[in-house]
């Protein structure tokens, strides 16, 4: 049980670092710009994180010039993800990640977890680690795939595979 709570407070603390990394795309956003947040229905975790991501961003959530303003995905119906500019892709869809990377890079979707393994296999842009302490990777890879561009300070500031 305690592994559940643990999930959604994680992900409560990931959106406002998740909003600063938006905040640094080239060229920079401005406007509101659409998120996904991708979740399994039936899945304990995903629909946990999804929730926490959900309540953390409310009505919309500034990013920069621009602000996020967030729907819920089911993974069965991401379809092209067309128009969304950001999709956070919560707990518990290692399986679906592939399938995910596929379509956000063919859209050029930002792609931001807290699961690290999903930038260190480059099917995620970038992932956001609050354990020890707060740990931003970015994958090259996913990130030309998807054709994301980051500033250069961003770039220094975060830890690049």
């Amino acid at each position: 049980m305690a592994l559940t709570s643990a999930t959604p407070l994680s992900a409560e603390l990931n959106v406002p670092i998740a909003a600063r990394v938006v905040s640094f795309l080239q060229p920079p956003p401005s406007g509101t710009m659409a998120a996904a947040i991708l979740f399994e229905p039936g899945n304990a975790a995903s629909e946990a994180e999804a929730n926490a991501i959900e309540r953390a961003i409310g009505n919309g959530l500034a990013a920069g010039r621009g602000a996020i303003r967030v729907r819920r995905v089911p993974i069965g119906a991401m379809g092209a993800l067309s128009g969304y500019h950001v999709a956070f892709v919560t707990a518990g869809l290692r399986s679906q990640q592939g399938d995910i990377a596929a379509i956000a890079a063919k859209s050029s979707v930002l792609t931001i977890s807290s699961d690290a393994a999903c930038v260190q296999s480059a099917r995620c842009v970038v992932g956001i680690s609050t354990v020890p302490k707060t740990q931003i990777t970015v994958s090259r890879a996913a990130a030309r795939a998807a054709n994301i561009r980051f500033g250069s300070a961003f770039l220094m500031l975060v830890k690049e595979i």
